[in-house]
């Protein structure tokens, strides 16, 4: 009994040991990651970043930062929390390795954040959400370094992206301001390019759609929108798709493929797209938009406008094709 009796305490004093160490262990990495962070940050004037607390949880190694604030420059990151899913072993690199020594064996992790936002404010854009989740491949040290130094990737890179009721203001463009109630995302690139967005290959949609289009749009489109029985500044549609990659040999051009699907028609579009800054002077080039799977609405409307206007719009028994170019803020039919 006695035997008995000191391998209970023995165990029990193991576990007390175990459990001690995990949180001390939990301890220690907050430590570590709070002191890369502002050395990193200290190192480098234009950024600054700002939270409230970081928390390691003790066994499933998750890290917890509650109100993330990140700017550099005009660009500004918030979040009211952000979770890194780790695995065990990627928190072991970190706790003994170090951050570095752990991001740079650190080559999957999901990030969940809780109302996070993007602001520009030289730009006056924005893009919220109530939540978004991130799948991400890759070494991440990597990836890092090569967003915030401008350097080619060293591996390839990849991001899976969920989110749930987001909203995109880009003020003074066609696109205005496009609420969505779930979006999906993924885009990749090879290692040896630099720019993700230029460079890489990207897929977006966007499900149960409300558009409201610029205040000049509104006023010079209203008659045809009210149209179609739907108010000038919420306009609906069913979902949007967007497909880009860039063109070989063709600096800042991207091949865009396109689809966005309403109650009265499939608007598709194809073709290319020069890149420019300010976003709203990229220009299009070869670009064709097809409408097809007219609604019974829709095709009356069209009938309309053709004998109130005495026009003859390009249809034909798949729909309406026409050709697109100049810039996206003053777009031009040609023929």
């Amino acid at each position: 009994m006695k035997n008995i009796k000191y391998y209970f305490i023995g165990g029990l004093v193991l576990v007390i040991a175990i459990i001690g160490y995990h949180f001390l262990a939990a301890s220690h990495a907050e430590q570590q990651i709070d002191e890369a962070i502002q050395e990193q940050t200290s190192q480098r004037n234009t950024i600054s970043v700002q939270y409230s607390e970081i928390d390691v949880a003790p066994f499933s190694a998750d890290i917890t930062i509650n109100d993330l604030n990140i700017i550099l420059g005009n660009h500004i990151e918030r979040a009211r929390q952000l979770k890194l899913d780790l695995n065990y072993l990627d928190f072991l690199n970190i706790y003994f390795g170090g951050v570095e020594y752990g991001l740079n064996h650190l080559d999957k992790t999901i990030i969940n954040a809780i109302s996070p936002s993007y602001t520009n404010k030289a730009e006056l854009q924005e893009v919220k959400s109530d939540s978004l989740t991130i799948t991400y491949q890759g070494n991440a040290l990597d990836g890092i370094q090569s967003a915030v130094n401008g350097t080619p990737f060293s591996t390839d890179q990849s991001l899976k992206i969920r989110s749930s009721n987001i909203t995109f203001s880009v003020p003074q463009t066609l696109l205005s301001t496009i609420k969505a109630q779930e979006l999906s995302y993924s885009g990749s690139i090879s290692k040896a390019q630099t720019n993700f967005w230029k460079e890489g290959s990207h897929h977006i949609r966007l499900d149960s759609l409300l558009w409201t289009p610029s205040e000049s749009l509104q006023n010079k489109y209203s008659f045809f929108i009210k149209g179609f029985g739907y108010p000038t500044d919420a306009i609906p549609f069913q979902s949007a798709e967007l497909r880009t990659k860039p063109v070989s040999q063709a600096d800042d051009t991207l091949a865009i493929n396109s689809t966005v699907k309403s109650e009265l028609a499939l608007l598709t579009s194809q073709g290319n797209i020069i890149l420019k800054q300010p976003l709203e002077d990229s220009e299009f080039r070869d670009m064709q938009i097809s409408l097809s799977d007219f609604s019974e609405k829709f095709g009356n409307v069209l009938n309309n406008i053709e004998q109130l206007l005495s026009i003859t719009l390009p249809k034909s028994e798949a729909g309406i094709t026409i050709q697109l170019q100049g810039s996206i803020d003053n777009p031009r039919v040609t023929e």
